[in-house]
């Protein structure tokens, strides 16, 4: 008896070891899957993309206000060249 005994608590043990060991291994996984750590692991050149949509942006609203300010422009050379055709 004392023989079983000590075999099954020796099983007990080993699997007490095997799953703390589990559960260890799991709580590392589930510290590395936070929010946080996963942007940071997929996402590493973040800040490289927002200074990449920053210039970006700043061309594109530059090349919009000169288109904005050529159509100005040209409605005005427009108006003038009609008065001056008309002005014979």
């Amino acid at each position: 008896m004392d023989s079983e005994a000590a075999v099954i608590r020796a099983e007990m043990s080993q699997t007490k070891a095997e799953l703390d060991y589990k559960i260890s291994q799991l709580q590392r996984k589930a510290k590395d899957m936070t929010p946080r750590s996963v942007v940071r692991r997929v996402m590493p050149e973040r800040t490289l993309d927002y200074a990449l949509g920053g210039v970006l942006t700043l061309v594109g609203a530059k090349l919009a206000w000169g288109r904005y300010r050529a159509h100005r422009n040209r409605r005005e050379r427009l108006r003038a060249s009609l008065d001056t055709s008309h002005s014979w």
